[in-house]
């Protein structure tokens, strides 16, 4: 009973860092990492295609502790927002408490941190207290940038468009450069923009009842989901031009969900814009890093079984559930 009990809590506290949503933070790493030898192939820098190790997995998932980190301390800022929007949220719902909280988010960021500082790899170091600077001002004032408008998702975007991205455009072994900015991460950055701002939909109303004043809250479900679109759109015209079949791929995808949900308001299709999207997104990016998969399968499957098990919920899913997390 009590390895059972001690098993139990260990659970709550690796599910607390939301690790099937950190499998985006891993997609768009291996987006960046594809990228990197795309242009790499280009340019004329590298003659074939270099194949991902292991070390270059190692230093993804390592450097996604930081992502880890600001999840948990968004929770802990989100603890009414959270409430008013229901669910299962492990923090609001005081399955973890806020102090254990604190204790998980600094000993994921710690490690994101000493790690690569100890291997070397500065540039992922740096990367990942760049994104757990960023995670703090966005979770908490006096800037607060997820309850701004434009904010929220131009931050929420540059997490995943650019630090992240990035990561996987240093593992590959490309210094950060012009090309990287002209011929790589801005499909990336807008589609994120565009998922950043649909995800905001559905909570809109437990946002505005405790004064979160996201763009969704501001705009409105039909302009912000315009703007949403629009985002999606300038991704695939750029990837077009710069020929990023991914990119391309991953932005048109989901279109006609968009255009979907101006027939058809429903939480369903809301939540099925970003959710389909976001899964190519890793779906493409496990071309480039194939054990991936298999990871974010382990990740899929031990997340719904401990939410079915421990608190009697379908978590996660693609379409809204009843008490979805």
């Amino acid at each position: 009973m009590i390895r059972m009990s001690l098993f139990v809590r260990a659970a709550d506290f690796v599910m607390v860092t939301r690790p099937v949503v950190l499998v985006s933070a891993w997609g768009f790493c291996a987006l960046g990492f594809r990228s990197a030898v795309r242009v790499g192939l280009q340019l004329g820098i590298i003659e074939s295609a270099r194949q991902a190790t292991l070390f270059d997995y190692c230093a993804i998932l390592i450097f996604s502790l930081s992502v880890a980190a600001v999840f948990v301390i968004n929770q802990i800022a989100d603890i009414d927002v959270d409430r008013k929007n229901g669910g299962m949220p492990l923090i609001a719902g005081g399955i973890v408490s806020v102090k254990q909280a604190w204790g998980v988010a600094g000993i994921c960021a710690t490690v994101s941190i000493l790690v690569p500082i100890f291997f070397g790899a500065r540039l992922l170091a740096a990367a990942a207290f760049i994104t757990l600077v960023v995670g703090y001002l966005y979770s908490f004032k006096p800037l607060r940038f997820s309850g701004r408008p434009i904010a929220d998702f131009i931050c929420n975007a540059a997490g995943y468009g650019i630090i992240a991205f990035g990561v996987g455009w240093i593992v590959a072994g490309k210094c950060i450069s012009s090309s990287f900015f002209v011929l790589s991460f801005l499909p990336y950055l807008l589609m994120m923009s565009g998922g950043s701002i649909s995800s905001t939909l559905p909570d809109m109303a437990g946002d505005k009842e405790v004064g979160k004043t996201t763009t969704a809250v501001v705009l409105g479900i039909l302009p912000a989901h315009t703007l949403a679109l629009s985002f999606l759109l300038a991704a695939a015209f750029i990837a077009f031009y710069v020929n990023d079949s991914a990119a391309l791929l991953c932005a048109l995808v989901p279109v006609p969900l968009y255009i979907l949900l101006y027939f058809r308001r429903t939480r369903a299709v809301m939540e099925a814009t970003y959710k389909i999207g976001g899964a190519l997104c890793v779906a493409v990016a496990c071309a480039s890093m194939p054990l991936l998969l298999p990871l974010a399968v382990i990740v899929f499957v031990a997340t719904r079984l401990y939410f079915r098990m421990r608190h009697g919920v379908s978590y996660p899913s693609l379409v809204p559930v009843r008490s979805d997390a």
